[in-house]
This record gives C-alpha cells, sequence and structure tokens, in this order.
C-alpha cells in the first residue's frame, strides 16, 4: 500500500534530521512504544491518509493522498521559542516542491508543511501540530 511508502519515506527523512541535531530529537512513530522524559522535546509522527483515488479509467493508476502529521511536544511553561524553532526546521527540511524516492515510487510533497496553533497537550507537553501534505501515484 502506499500510504506505507509515503509513510516511510517522510520517517526517514524526519529520523535522520532528528538524530544529527544538537541535541538530537527523539521521536515516537506508529505504534512503537515510548514514554517521553519530563523537560525534554520530542517528536510524534502520524498518517492520516485520505481516500484513494483512481484519476484514469481501468483502475491502473492510482493516487494515494494523505497528511503526515508531525507533532512538536516541548516541555510545557517554557515559552514557544523551541517549538517555533523546530517548526522552522522541518519546514525547511520539506521544501516545496520535495520528491522522496521510497519502494521505487515517487513521494511528492507539493506544498510546505504548515502549522497549526500550539497547544497545552493535558500533560507536561506543549503541542504544535505541523501538517505535511504528500500524493504517490502508483501504476499497476
Amino acid at each position: 500500500m502506499s500510504h506505507d511508502i509515503a509513510r516511510a519515506a517522510i520517517e526517514t527523512r524526519l529520523l535522520s534530521w532528528a538524530k544529527a541535531r544538537t541535541p538530537a530529537l527523539p521521536c515516537a512513530f506508529g505504534n512503537l512504544t515510548y514514554t517521553p522524559t519530563t523537560g525534554l522535546s520530542y517528536l510524534q509522527g502520524d498518517l492520516l491518509p485520505a481516500s484513494t483515488l483512481n484519476p484514469s479509467q481501468g483502475g491502473k493508476h492510482k493516487r494515494y493522498i494523505g497528511l503526515y502529521q508531525v507533532s512538536i511536544r516541548t516541555p510545557a511553561g517554557k515559552g514557544v521559542t523551541e517549538s517555533a524553532a523546530i517548526t522552522k526546521e522541518i519546514e525547511a527540511l520539506f521544501p516545496c516542491p520535495t520528491t522522496l524516492q521510497q519502494g521505487g515510487l515517487n513521494v511528492r510533497i507539493d506544498s510546505t508543511p504548515s502549522a497549526a496553533a500550539g497547544r497545552n497537550d493535558g500533560t507536561s507537553f506543549w503541542m504544535v501540530p505541523i501538517t505535511i501534505e504528500y500524493r504517490v501515484e502508483a501504476f499497476d
């Protein structure tokens, strides 16, 4: 399924970048156990697939579209400076346009990632969601 291809491509780039940062930024991705450390920032990733489209007759052309949401979680009560800086870094990591190759397919990111308003997540973290829109064209 090409939604999984999109997830893998985006998470590979995010994880590589997050590990290379100083300090490194832990990542909690899809159904993996992660226990946040109080006082330390981390990223949480979630795939939000949309309906698969068949833009040509015969159904051999499938267009997988959706959103990949990166939730930046920084310690609550410390202001927005860190989350704002991470937001800018993620925007730079996925400039418009970006093509990521994974599993023999191209994962296209045709718009700049968008940040929504931050909020307290009900624990000890401030959360800022960043949305990355993706598209994968697959042909049987």
